[in-house]
């Protein structure tokens, strides 16, 4: 299927990107992760029943709906464009009408991502390049200092990662590659066109 396809199966609208988002140091526009990116990723991992994801710059909520479509796990987007998180909203709408949510809730927050609490149920974290090295950094500590006080796995998920993200996870903290995966058919060569999954454990 094609994205437009999936967004029809999934009773959703996530195509477009952010044209009209403004010119900021920090943070990168709204681009939706094709789908087959999405299966290849997800492909690539086990997810339980009690996993909580989280997608950081989430834009019009396509993960988030992917996600808790094929695993029938909690997710949540966190986005700062208050626009498309009304549209997120309205597709939660729609989308709700022929899934049951009660026990595995789609949510969107609106917001910044480095202003979000980390929650003890939250282990599975999406970016798709969204911000620059240094949110990232913010981010990743915010992650980390959860961990620490809710001991458990957590995995972060890169799509089209930088090199300063990957060189971050590498050298500054205790997260382990556990995939890499170069995305085919593209016509070029590109070491960002790539899906990355880092692990950490931390023993209960």
């Amino acid at each position: 299927m094609n994205d437009q396809q999936y967004d029809q199966l999934l009773h959703i609208n996530t195509i477009g990107n952010q044209n009209d988002f403004p010119m900021l140091a920090h943070y990168y526009p709204y681009e939706p992760t094709p789908y087959d990116v999405l299966d290849l990723c997800f492909d690539k991992i086990e997810l339980e029943k009690d996993d909580c994801l989280i997608d950081f710059g989430c834009g019009k909520g396509r993960v988030p709906f992917y996600v808790n479509h094929r695993f029938h796990i909690e997710t949540l987007g966190v986005e700062m464009n208050e626009g498309y998180v009304e549209d997120a909203l309205k597709n939660k709408i729609d989308y709700s009408k022929g899934h049951q949510l009660e026990n595995a809730p789609v949510n969107f927050l609106y917001g910044k991502a480095e202003h979000y609490k980390i929650k003890p149920s939250d282990n599975i974290f999406f970016f798709f390049n969204p911000f620059s090295i240094q949110i990232f950094r913010k981010v990743i500590y915010n992650i980390l200092n959860s961990q620490q006080k809710s001991p458990r796995k957590i995995y972060i998920m890169l799509y089209y990662p930088s090199f300063e993200y990957i060189q971050f996870l590498r050298d500054e903290t205790h997260f382990k590659v556990v995939r890499d995966v170069l995305i085919p058919n593209v016509t070029t060569y590109n070491m960002h066109e790539r899906v990355m999954i880092f692990e950490s454990k931390e023993e209960l």
